[in-house]
């Protein structure tokens, strides 16, 4: 649920899921299992690509190296209000709002909102770093456990 009185950043991350709940649903009912998925993890990667253009635009402006690992913490665009991160390890996320939505619609939830999660590998490959995520809430695990290691 989206509450008025939650934390901007909250309520766009939200919202962001709900909007791709629904546009990733629809895309899967008029083009079917196969094809609809096929177009929606295109999409997705599209929208990965246009925002490591914006991040590495920002960074060569800042004079920053665009294809480094710790350029891409500084200039992330996707704030992380909201999200809450295991305090014994950080690559641990034990909270996702975008997950908190996905978990509303159940088992399609949990299948479209990891097709949302994605984006993920094509944001970090971007900088350099490969993403291994055995666990991932978008999908209905408890947890998101980012193993990020150089490419």
């Amino acid at each position: 649920m989206i509450k008025s009185t939650e934390e901007p950043c909250v309520k766009f991350a939200k919202l962001l899921a709900l909007l791709h709940y629904h546009m990733a649903n629809e895309m899967i009912e008029q083009l079917g299992e196969e094809r609809g998925t096929a177009a929606v993890l295109a999409a997705i990667r599209k929208f990965g690509q246009a925002r490591v253009e914006n991040m590495q635009a920002e960074a060569r402006e800042r004079g920053l190296d665009p294809d480094a690992y710790e350029t891409y913490k500084i200039v992330r665009e996707m704030p992380a209000t909201g999200w809450v991160t295991d305090p014994q390890n950080p690559a641990v996320i034990t909270h996702c709002p975008m997950a908190e939505i996905w978990d509303e619609y159940g088992d399609a939830g949990h299948k479209l909102g990891y097709l949302y999660c994605s984006i993920d590998h094509v944001l970090l490959d971007a900088f350099g770093m490969k993403l291994d995520r055995p666990m991932c809430k978008g999908r209905g695990d408890a947890i998101c456990d980012f193993c990020i290691k150089p490419r």
